[in-house]
């Protein structure tokens, strides 16, 4: 099966966009084009000389990474060095390279969700939620006539839209006054007496960016000289948002301490595991973050989580694990987000379910950190 790279690209960005991505990280496409016709990809959390070798070997046109390839600025494309290297390498063979990094990681739905669902946790949250839409009530006083049309103009312009549904407008009945002064030229009514009107009064929801330009819109298309409106700031985006990092859950059936350590070793793929702070004698709430989380200590005590499950951990992070009275585990970078690839996998699957290519996982990449 082949589609363009461009499609693939939409179905991540659609739970993963980019605009979620943290500011100092670099995420999208790498190497390549979007015209680029996919057959087969190759799923890796890491790339290096190793794995684009075996993409090459397999006749991989896309590898999909989690962590980015271009980091930083590039000096130079020298070929002396390896970076410069597996670029040409890349480049001569036609293989392109997309990475969903920090994006994944907050995504509602991404990374870390994949790990509280594997963990077995329900009632799944955030942890730190992030980037929140800023919403604003619109209300508009139209005459009764003029409705249908501005409902229109709402819902064509972006108000209204609330999860899978779109012109969500509420409207209600009432009666407006005005009195025309010297210069107006009204649409109903005479110059200099009162007048009533059967309105309605038109709500809709709508997300910031969006707000100028539609008060200007309906501004076109209301027949009245001066349109009466108001803009309300809402919290709706702070409360809704589900995009962020880490999860918190609880487990189905609570079990003990010591049992948990198997638990987490078995669910995650693991012979070992690390730990700091105190064992608790149960477990019910977990709370999880891929890669180096152990800044979300005093956040997860805070959510009242049992158990911080992590990466990365330090000397000093242990020791605020042990002050806070809560048990961190462990579990490696490498062994909290190698699971990208499956997480991958699923997204695609969802995603592109007619047209979905073949997708091999890297059998090269490997942790760095070596237990000996």
């Amino acid at each position: 099966m082949s589609v363009k790279l461009n499609q693939i690209i939409q179905t991540i960005e659609a739970l993963a966009p980019e605009k979620l991505a943290e500011a100092w990280d670099n995420v999208g496409l790498q190497v390549g084009s979007r015209q680029q016709s996919i057959k087969r990809l190759l799923l890796t959390l890491d790339i290096t000389a190793e794995v684009v070798a075996e993409a090459i070997e397999k006749k991989v046109d896309l590898i999909i990474a989690h962590h980015p390839f271009i980091f930083k600025g590039l000096k130079t494309l020298s070929t002396d060095g390896e970076k410069g290297q597996i670029i040409e390498m890349l480049i001569k063979n036609e293989v392109a390279v997309y990475v969903a990094h920090t994006n994944l990681d907050k995504a509602a739905k991404g990374l870390n969700h994949y790990l509280a669902l594997r963990m077995g946790l329900d009632k799944i949250k955030t942890l730190e939620p992030s980037n929140p839409a800023l919403y604003y009530k619109l209300v508009i006083f139209s005459p009764q006539e003029a409705s249908q049309k501005i409902i229109e103009v709402l819902g064509k312009n972006g108000a209204g839209t609330i999860g899978n549904y779109d012109y969500c407008t509420y409207r209600s009945p009432g009666t407006g006054t005005f009195r025309p002064l010297a210069g107006a030229k009204p649409f109903i009514g005479d110059l200099n007496k009162l007048s009533c009107v059967s309105e309605d009064r038109i709500e809709a929801i709508v997300a910031a960016p969006d707000l100028k330009n539609l008060i200007a819109a309906v501004k076109r298309n209301h027949p009245y000289e001066e349109m009466a409106y108001d803009v309300i700031a809402l919290e709706n985006g702070g409360l809704i948002n589900e995009n962020g990092l880490g999860k918190i859950g609880v487990l189905s059936q609570p079990m003990a301490g010591l049992d948990f350590i198997a638990h987490t070793k078995d669910r995650l793929g693991l012979v070992a595991l690390r730990g700091a702070g105190k064992v608790p004698d149960i477990v019910r709430r977990v709370a999880i973050c891929s890669g180096a989380g152990a800044d979300m200590i005093g956040l997860a005590k805070a959510r009242q989580a049992n158990v911080l499950i992590t990466g990365d951990l330090k000397h000093h992070d242990g020791q605020r694990a042990l002050e806070n009275n809560i048990w961190v585990l462990d579990a490696g970078h490498y062994g909290t987000e190698k699971w990208v690839t499956d997480c991958f996998r699923q997204l695609l699957e969802a995603g592109l379910p007619d047209a979905c290519p073949e997708m091999i996982v890297a059998e090269s990449a490997r942790d760095f950190i070596v237990n000996y």
